[in-house]
């Protein structure tokens, strides 16, 4: 069995119906745009960081090769003639102290002038140890971490370098925290 077949298109009874020989008028239609991306910075401040670096190092380099290159002309010929007295390198004397009546349960120090520490426990105030660090160093740091054992309630630490008195501080309280440090290097002073 057959069917008769409609003389309109179902399809077109919900389109739009437009006078002979016109377009329909559609609205149009535009894509959004993506986002922007963002420029990103932190190559841009990687790159310049390590141009500074680069030419520190470059400048840190000329300057000892010109300081070298000074003395070498300075004592000209009696270099070649007479070989140079060895001579000792200078050292500065470092002295860390704690006072306190009774005990302090720890004490640490440094002993390279950078990372190496020592520390001692269960120690009879008052106490010191003296040490000597090379000179000319740029960074040089003294450092003394110091707790108060039971009982003691007051602690006063100095650290002294070649007689003079860089950094002190006192603390108090049960188990009294102390921590002092400086940089003693050239950059420091």
């Amino acid at each position: 069995m057959s069917y008769p077949q409609s003389p309109h298109d179902p399809g077109q009874q919900f389109q739009q119906q437009m006078p002979p020989g016109q377009v329909p008028q559609y609205a149009p239609q535009y894509m959004p745009q993506p986002p922007k991306k963002k420029a990103r910075k932190w190559p841009w401040v990687l790159g310049i960081i390590a141009v500074l670096i680069v030419a520190m190092a470059i400048n840190s380099s000329r300057n000892d090769s010109d300081e070298n290159s000074t003395a070498g002309n300075a004592t000209g010929d009696a270099q070649q003639t007479a070989p140079a007295a060895a001579q000792p390198a200078a050292k500065k004397t470092v002295v860390y102290e704690v006072t306190g009546a009774g005990q302090a349960m720890s004490i640490t120090y440094t002993t390279d002038g950078m990372t190496s520490t020592q520390q001692e426990g269960d120690v009879q105030l008052p106490w010191s140890k003296t040490i000597e660090l090379p000179t000319g160093e740029a960074l040089q740091m003294v450092s003394m971490i110091v707790q108060a054992g039971q009982g003691t309630t007051e602690i006063a630490g100095k650290i002294t370098v070649d007689g003079t008195v860089v950094k002190e501080g006192k603390s108090s309280g049960q188990y009294a925290m102390l921590s002092i440090n400086e940089n003693i290097g050239t950059l420091g002073r």
